[in-house]
């Protein structure tokens, strides 16, 4: 080995050279403008960063990343991924809504899930190397604001938001809009305030709200759908309504047009190998390492974007997977929504809920049983007896998995809105109303969203949301209740705890689909049905109309040897009824 000397003038000029090429690489300073300060916990901050470095593709994060890194009072300390955006100004032209850009930049998106002085940390990176840093503190202050959903830990069958407070998911299915765009949005969420709705599905959908969908759009996100989805999040959030946000969606692996023509989207998507994608066949989507790498990315940019809205509900995977297991192995889909599931945990600092949905027609095993998995769901269409199969589903499903369940998807057929079969809308009213009598998480969350705008019908969940305030429902020591002898002219359903109740009884007569069409049944008198599992003592009985939502009698009765003796008054269809022990 040779050994080279320096002179002490030639050491100086190497260290000097070697300061200045350090001073040239060391970070610069990120400029960070927030939209509070002083936030409210559980309060959404809005963080535009300037002097950003740039890349060549702003939604790779391999070339470039902008990271949020918060400790919080308690020592916690908390990750959140930035994102690159693009601001539009919306205007409707006759019946179409149209976009105009504002500008891009980047941003990120935080709240605070304690009061207290939060220290943030912000860092720019072009590959893995640090370009910028910002830092700045928040104080967070104490609200009314009630956090994220979670899983009951107690009762396991339902929801509960973060201070406590039970969350019965009273809503339906808007899962995308038409030419109207975010316009349509704002007329369905407030009519769907107005009637007491809480929750809605949303799908990120080609022509709505996805963002990497069709050829060239491979890690080259659609900004004008992520703004809307914004929007549409934060107009939701505004109303106090939760959103169940689905990721993908069974079409993007048919390449047959299905029933109405359409839904056949792989030849189309951009992990497809003829588009420049890694995948030769659909099932490479679960299975290839480069597929999964760029699903990740895509990952980090959703949560980045949407996981700072307290009102999403959950990640939905997909909707109905099962529809394509033509193309598709079961076996795969399960390990891919294990080890995404956990990789969308660990991206997610709010750990919203995750789930996915499969047919009614098929109920494969192996997903819902999977721990990353935090709720099963079901669809239904063209079955018979709604309520009844509420009640069975509900059953069935958390004896398997002990986790919430809920129909989430609920059509009378699945091929269209179809009056003509149910032009009372029993089906409708009965899907509606058995969630909160079967143990469900929710209602039976409707199809056909559109139709149900244009006729009006959501005075069936107003009714629903008047009759369960103040009810105790999604109490963690609700369980499911045992009716004795009742008439047979009634279906009786209930929950009850030991010192509350709720029972919800439907006349056969007006049971869909045999009693679609019976206009104006004839009252059910002298009904009787005995309830059990009480505390023995006084209870107060109120009798609600389940059209009206308004109570229509109240009465007093003993409980004693745990069982009590409902004696409705007399009603058409059906009635439901709030119990208290005094």
């Amino acid at each position: 080995m040779q050994t080279i000397r320096l002179s002490g003038s030639l050491l100086a000029i190497t260290l000097a050279l070697a300061t200045i090429a350090h001073s040239e690489t060391a970070p610069t300073k990120l400029e960070l403008r927030l939209s509070s300060s002083k936030p409210e916990v559980f309060e959404r901050v809005e963080i535009a960063v300037a002097g950003m470095p740039t890349a060549a593709n702003p939604f790779d994060p391999d070339l470039i990343s902008l990271d949020l890194e918060v400790t919080a009072p308690s020592g916690k300390i908390s990750r959140v991924p930035g994102f690159f955006a693009r601001q539009y100004e919306r205007k409707l032209n006759g019946q179409r809504e149209d976009l105009d850009p504002r500008g891009e930049g980047w941003q990120l998106r935080w709240l605070a899930v304690e009061p207290g002085r939060h220290s943030l940390t912000v860092t720019a990176s072009l590959g893995d190397q640090v370009a910028a840093r910002g830092e700045t503190t928040v104080v967070a202050v104490p609200g009314k604001r009630h956090g994220f959903a979670r899983v009951d830990p107690v009762g396991k069958r339902s929801f509960k938001l973060d201070d406590g407070t039970p969350l019965f998911l009273n809503g339906l299915c808007v899962c995308w809009h038409g030419n109207r765009g975010t316009y349509d949005y704002d007329d369905w969420l407030e009519s769907e305030q107005q009637a007491g709705i809480n929750y809605i599905r949303i799908w990120m959908w080609h022509q709505a709200f996805g963002i990497e969908w069709d050829r060239g759009d491979k890690l080259r996100y659609r900004l004008d759908n992520a703004w809307r989805l914004d929007r549409v999040l934060a107009e939701a959030e505004r109303r106090g309504i939760f959103v169940m946000l689905c990721l993908d969606y069974h079409g993007i692996f048919e390449v047959k047009p299905d029933y109405w023509g359409s839904n056949n989207f792989w030849t189309r998507h951009p992990y497809n190998s003829t588009n420049g994608g890694p995948c030769l066949v659909q099932n490479d989507f679960f299975t290839n390492a480069d597929a999964r790498k760029l699903y990740e990315k895509r990952l980090r940019y959703l949560v980045a974007r949407y996981s700072a809205f307290p009102n999403i509900l959950a990640w939905e995977f997909f909707n109905e997977i099962d529809n394509e297991y033509a193309y598709l192995k079961h076996d795969d889909v399960v390990a891919w929504h294990r080890d995404l599931g956990r990789h969308l945990r660990a991206l997610d600092p709010y750990r919203h809920l995750i789930s996915s949905s499969f047919t009614g027609g098929s109920e494969k095993p192996g997903l819902f049983a999977l721990p990353e998995m935090d709720f099963s769901q079901y669809h239904s269409y063209n079955q018979p007896h709604p309520a009844r199969m509420m009640a069975q589903m509900s059953d069935r499903f958390f004896e398997k998995y002990q986790k919430p369940f809920f129909v989430s998807e609920y059509g009378t057929d699945w091929r269209g809105w179809k009056p003509d079969t149910d032009p009372h809308f029993r089906a409708l009213h009965q899907a509606i109303w058995s969630g909160a009598f079967t143990g469900a998480a929710g209602t039976g969350m409707t199809w056909w969203w559109e139709n149900i705008h244009s006729a009006n019908l959501y005075p069936h969940w107003s009714a629903l949301a008047a009759f369960l305030k103040d009810s105790g429902i999604g109490r963690s020591d609700l369980r499911l209740a045992r009716f004795e002898k009742p008439d047979e002219s009634i279906l009786p359903f209930g929950v009850t705890a030991p010192d509350a109740a709720l029972v919800w009884l439907l006349d056969r007569a007006c049971d869909w689909p045999e009693g679609a069409k019976l206009n104006n049944p004839p009252p059910v008198t002298s009904a009787k049905v005995t309830l059990s599992g009480l505390e023995n003592g006084s209870w107060s009985v109120q009798w609600w109309n389940t059209l009206t939502g308004k109570p229509v009698a109240n009465t007093e009765a003993k409980v004693s040897g745990s069982s009590l003796l409902l004696e409705p008054p007399p009603f058409q269809a059906d009635i439901a009824a709030r119990l208290r022990k005094k």
